[in-house]
């Protein structure tokens, strides 16, 4: 081979190598537009999921802010008899 055929093959390689970047560049690309859709797609599930559990242990903590409400009522009644009893049981 002679010079110029040398420095044509160095062209063409040149060439192809600067062509086959960027076909790469670009599936790479779109691979990354394809998982940042991916990601998207689940932050707006985790969003809703999210939005589902602050409804949901908000109306655990009404739940159980009534059922403690009860509670309190049924410890205060039960305060008041054991008052009684012990007065009858125990008088002054």
């Amino acid at each position: 081979m002679n010079e110029p055929q040398v420095w044509t093959l160095i062209g063409v390689f040149a060439a192809s190598m600067v062509g086959v970047i960027t076909l790469v560049l670009r599936m790479m690309n779109t691979q990354f537009a394809a998982v940042t859709r991916q990601f998207d797609s689940m932050n707006r599930q985790f969003d809703s999921m999210r939005q589902e559990l602050r409804s949901e242990i908000a109306s655990l903590r009404n739940e159980n802010s009534a059922r403690f409400e009860t509670l309190g009522a049924q410890i205060s009644h039960l305060d008041r008899d054991v008052q009684a009893i012990s007065k009858r049981v125990f008088p002054e």
